[in-house]
């Protein structure tokens, strides 16, 4: 016998690292999760070559140290058909592994663990950091919805981690809309930055809590550490020049206006209602103290809704921009207010938070 074990003490790790587990299937043995017995250990990874997690379990089990490889998604959906609190026991056959609760027995297909290609740490660290793990997860949940997805400038489908005077600047964009938070770090660093995949950004997420507990980052020419202490990733960063994202961040946008956030989406949510075209356009109107918002769907119908506002211009302004952007924006700012600042009917929006000069927001209008 392998193992015997809890099935929660297996499932959650495994649950956390099936994210990173290939799905391609360029090399069949990456379609498995490595498991590691170590004493009261249990250590799961899963890479795809780009981008490696490790899950630390701690719990009752029993059984010698081994190492081994076993399908991910197949070992999950056998594990998810035990209750909670059942015990699991694995036995090595030859090259198959069977998993056994009571009368229930699987046998599975696995492949040597020494031939399981683990990513290595191979260069000299350039800049190491802690944050806490709440922190961290509040500043990529503000801004990691404008990265762009499967672009042909590969730079953009990730998101720039930047050191900078001893401050940490996140930054995403699409090259039609950007997000940009930071955070002073009470450390002296190094200035350098890496350009994090969205894929390590998106499962980085997910295992980031919400807890003061500390993520150490460390920094490498190629690579990029995130350590939370029981989980670990490592992943290799994007070869590529990031946007100059200074400059596309308006400066002389001077008619400001200060709107409601949960309003403004309440209203946005209605006025999408009836659909909308192609462009997917959505009409904000600025006047006085009302922002009028308009969209038309395909058979030329059309919605209007009208929420007050603080408007501090003597013109009215009226752009066109893509709801999703605006929706998306609204659904992760966290903050009760927000401030538009608009130059004309052409260029872009600045959103910022009141008091705040951490977070930043820029959307391109639609050229109508």
């Amino acid at each position: 016998m392998l193992l015997t074990i809890k099935r929660d003490t297996l499932l959650k790790p495994l649950t956390l690292a099936i994210g990173f587990v290939e799905k391609k299937q360029t090399m069949p043995i990456l379609s498995n999760v490595y498991i590691k017995k170590q004493s009261n250990q249990l250590i799961v990874i899963a890479n795809d070559l780009e981008i490696q997690a490790m899950i630390i379990s701690e719990g009752e089990m029993s059984g010698e140290d081994f190492s081994i490889t076993m399908p991910a998604k197949k070992l999950q959906d056998i594990l998810r058909v035990f209750p909670s609190d059942a015990d699991i026991e694995l036995y090595l056959q030859e090259n198959k592994v069977q998993i056994k609760s009571n009368n229930t027995k699987f046998n599975l297909q696995s492949l040597p663990a020494d031939h399981y290609p683990l990513l290595k740490i191979t260069e000299q660290i350039i800049c190491q950091f802690s944050i806490s793990q709440q922190k961290l997860k509040f500043m990529l949940g503000q801004i990691q919805y404008a990265m762009a997805d499967k672009d042909s400038r590969i730079f953009l489908n990730g998101m720039l981690f930047e050191i900078k005077n001893n401050n940490l600047k996140l930054v995403a964009t699409d090259a039609h809309r950007l997000g940009l938070i930071s955070n002073e770090i009470g450390e002296q660093l190094q200035n350098t930055s890496s350009i994090v995949p969205r894929k390590t950004v998106l499962e980085l997420f997910k295992l980031l809590e919400d807890t003061d507990n500390q993520v150490t980052i460390k920094m490498y020419t190629n690579q990029i550490v995130f350590d939370l202490g029981n989980k670990e990733i490592i992943t290799r960063v994007i070869d590529g020049k990031y946007p100059d994202y200074e400059r596309v961040i308006p400066l002389g946008n001077d008619k400001l206006c200060l709107v409601n956030r949960e309003e403004f989406l309440q209203a946005v949510e209605r006025v999408s209602v009836i659909g909308i075209d192609k462009f997917k356009t959505l009409t904000l109107e600025a006047q006085s103290n009302s922002l009028i918002l308009s969209c038309r769907n395909e058979e030329h119908e059309d919605s209007k809704d009208e929420i007050t506002i603080n408007y501090q211009a003597a013109e009215p302004i009226k752009l066109s921009f893509n709801i999703v952007f605006i929706r998306e924006l609204l659904l992760n700012t966290n903050a009760p207010e927000l401030q538009l600042a608009f130059y004309d009917n052409q260029r872009s929006v600045l959103i910022t938070i009141p008091n705040n000069h951490e977070f930043k927001s820029v959307i391109m209008p639609l050229r109508t």
